[in-house]
């Protein structure tokens, strides 16, 4: 297997293990009071938009020749890494404003 195939694989476990805890989160959001929903679905909101952009570049990837993929690979830890902020700002805020 080239390593452009492991990278691409790697990528889709990663975006497997987000894929449920993006799931789970929902469930945390649609659970908290009505006025603190609405600021925590605009954020999980912006989570989904970055998750879609993320399938996006894997799409992408999965497109590439092997030359073009560190162009793509720093592109998606750029994306990623916002992804991940968001993630745990929602997260953060579920947790202390849903208890």
């Amino acid at each position: 297997m080239s390593s452009h195939h492991e990278k691409i694989d790697q990528l889709a476990r990663r975006l497997e293990d987000w894929d449920y805890k993006i799931d789970r989160l929902e469930h945390r959001v649609k659970g908290l009071p009505d006025e603190l929903r609405v600021a925590a679905q605009e954020k999980y909101q912006k989570i989904k938009d970055y998750q879609f952009s993320i399938q996006e570049k894997e799409q992408a990837l999965k497109e590439t020749t092997e030359h073009a993929i560190h162009d793509i690979e720093h592109s998606f830890e750029e994306v990623w890494n916002t992804f991940k902020l968001l993630f745990e700002e929602v997260e953060m805020d579920v947790e202390v404003e849903g208890t």
